[in-house]
């Protein structure tokens, strides 16, 4: 069974005494306008996910917003943040449009 690239660099810093260690460490995405990916913790999410993931939040958030709970509309909040920024990012890749 070969490993893959991430185990691999991880086996190899832990040969050469960084530990475990090296594997916590947490990488901020980083959003590629060009793709429309995006590249987190070493791996790509395509854009076919995230579009997914904009919908998934969407959907989950019209199912909350009109119910009469408070628990619900503050879960629905967070749905919409979540649906908001994704919007933002894809939205930042688009040329501007003259006004």
């Amino acid at each position: 069974m070969s490993l893959g690239r991430e185990d691999l660099i991880h086996s190899l810093a832990k040969s050469m005494g960084m530990g475990d260690a090296q594997k916590a460490k947490y990488t901020a995405g980083k959003y590629n306008a060009d793709t429309g990916s995006i590249f987190s913790n070493g791996h790509v999410i395509n854009k076919q996910t995230i579009e997914q993931s904009r919908l998934y939040f969407l959907n989950q958030y019209r199912k909350l917003a009109s119910k009469d709970d408070e628990g619900a509309k503050d879960l629905a909040a967070i749905y919409e943040v979540a649906f908001e920024a994704i919007n933002m990012m894809v939205e930042s890749r688009k040329p501007d449009s003259p006004q």
